[in-house]
């Protein structure tokens, strides 16, 4: 599309800058959703990424260890706490491939809503199905 891909920061300082822009264009579609369109934020910097989710995101989604997301999380939550927002507004995912589903309960004890599981190609039933097990039993 001719744009130039950049650095990190400096796409990070561009969502930045368009975050607000999109928000508004979102609230004046015609015809309107149902709903409203959810913005989700993924990434994991603490500085920059983190305020952004913190100051304009519905959800966050970032990866693990389970650990090292409950960090992350707790981080979010200070932003959150600095910008005046509350952070239950924002829903957090965590995003896993298909070989870790068996920690999925660890990241809902450290406050992930809701996992997003990366497959490749052919899709992995069977990690679907062992999901499924862990999170029901």
């Amino acid at each position: 599309y001719g744009y130039e891909f950049g650095t990190a920061i400096g796409r990070l300082h561009q969502l930045r800058d368009d975050l607000p822009r999109i928000k508004a264009r979102l609230g004046k579609l015609t015809p309107g959703p149902v709903g409203s369109l959810p913005i989700l934020v993924g990434g994991s910097g603490e500085k920059v990424t983190l305020r952004l989710v913190a100051e304009h995101a519905d959800a966050w989604n970032s990866f693990g260890p389970p650990e090292s997301w409950a960090a992350k999380n707790a981080i979010l939550d200070e932003w959150c706490e600095k910008v005046g927002r509350d952070p239950k507004a924002v829903e957090r995912t965590v995003c896993i491939s298909a070989d870790e589903v068996d920690s999925a309960e660890a990241y809902a004890e450290v406050g992930a809503e809701h996992v997003i599981v990366m497959s490749g190609d052919p899709f992995d039933l069977d990690a679907l199905a062992r999901l499924k097990d862990a999170l029901s039993s």
